[in-house]
C-alpha cells in the first residue's frame, strides 16, 4: 500500500531525531524507501509521517496539501488533536498502519487573500485558523464582516477568528467558540473580546466566502495563520477567505476515537 515514506521531524529537537531513526530502521527492514526534505517528499513519498506534534503537522499540511499525500502524526509529548499516535507505541501503530489497518479522514484548509483596491497583496493557507487581531496595544480594531457579499455586521473588537472545524479546539475554543466535529462542513467565526456583548460565534456553510474589511486601526493590525506566521495589515485592506480547493488526508489508528481525544485534552469527567 505504501512504498516510500517521507519523514518530517521537529526542528532542533533531538528526541524527534532519535524517534525518526527508530522509524527509519523499521521501514527499511520492511523494504520501504525513506526520504526527507520537501522536494524529495513531494516527488517520491506516498505517505508522510510527522514526528513532532500538532505544530509540525500544521506546517506539513500547508506545505504538502497540493500533493495529496496522506499524513500520519506521531506525538512526542501530550496527546495531540492532530498528531494522535503516542511516541511510546509508535512502532506498533506504524506497523499496523503499514499493514492497512487504519482509518482515513479529510480535513479542509482555509485559503486567504489580503487585498487592497482590488490588488492581491498576499495569499496564505491555514489548517486551523486565520486570526485578524490588533497589535500589542489596548486599542480595538474596527471591521466589517461580509458573507458571500452580504453585509453581516460592523464590529469593534480585539479581532476575529475564522476557523475550520480542525481549529475549533484551538484559539477559537478559548475565545468562547464551539467545538466543531471535523466531519461537519462549516466555517466558524468567533469574535475576540467584542465591544458589544451581543456578538456571538457564527457558523456558516463551508462553501461560503468570508471577507473582513478593516475600517479603523489606529495602531495597526495583523493577520495570523495557524499561530505560525503573521502579516501586518492596515485600514482599507480586506481579508478574503474561503475553503481551499484541496483537502489533506489524515491517517489514524483503527481504534481512533475523536471524542476520546476531546475528553483527554479538555479533562471532561475528571475529578477536581
Amino acid at each position: 500500500m505504501f512504498n516510500t515514506i517521507g519523514i518530517i521531524t521537529k526542528p532542533n529537537d533531538s528526541h524527534s531525531d532519535d524517534k525518526a531513526v527508530e522509524l527509519s530502521t523499521l521501514l527499511k527492514k520492511r523494504g520501504m524507501g525513506v526520504v526527507s526534505g520537501e522536494e524529495q517528499i513531494a516527488k517520491q513519498a506516498d505517505l508522510i509521517i510527522v514526528v513532532g506534534g500538532d505544530g509540525s503537522l500544521l506546517n506539513t499540511a500547508r506545505t504538502f496539501v497540493d500533493y495529496q499525500i496522506p499524513i500520519l502524526g506521531i506525538n512526542l509529548g501530550r496527546l495531540g488533536f492532530l498528531a494522535d499516535v503516542p511516541a511510546t507505541n509508535m512502532l506498533d501503530v506504524v506497523t499496523e498502519i503499514l499493514n492497512g489497518n487504519f482509518t482515513k479522514e479529510e480535513r479542509h484548509l482555509l485559503s486567504c487573500q489580503i487585498e487592497q483596491d482590488g490588488k492581491i497583496l498576499g495569499q496564505f493557507l491555514a489548517l486551523n485558523d486565520v486570526v485578524v487581531h490588533r497589535t500589542e496595544t489596548l486599542k480595538m480594531i474596527e471591521f466589517d464582516l461580509l458573507i458571500d457579499g452580504k453585509f453581516v455586521n460592523n464590529q469593534r473588537a480585539d479581532g476575529v477568528i475564522i476557523t475550520t472545524p480542525t481549529g475549533s479546539t484551538a484559539y477559537a475554543l478559548s475565545s468562547g467558540g464551539p467545538i466543531i466535529h471535523p466531519g461537519i462542513d462549516v466555517i466558524g467565526l468567533v469574535s475576540i473580546c467584542p465591544h458589544t456583548m451581543s456578538h456571538r460565534p457564527l457558523l456558516v456553510p463551508g462553501e461560503s466566502e468570508v471577507v473582513v474589511c478593516i475600517k479603523e486601526s489606529d495602531e495597526g493590525a495583523s493577520v495570523n495563520f495557524d499561530g505560525q506566521s503573521t502579516v501586518a495589515i492596515s485600514a482599507g485592506q480586506d481579508i478574503r477567505l474561503r475553503q481551499y480547493s484541496r483537502v489533506i488526508q489524515l491517517l489514524h489508528p483503527k481504534n481512533y476515537d475523536y471524542f476520546e481525544i476531546i475528553r483527554s485534552k479538555l479533562h471532561w469527567g475528571a475529578k477536581l
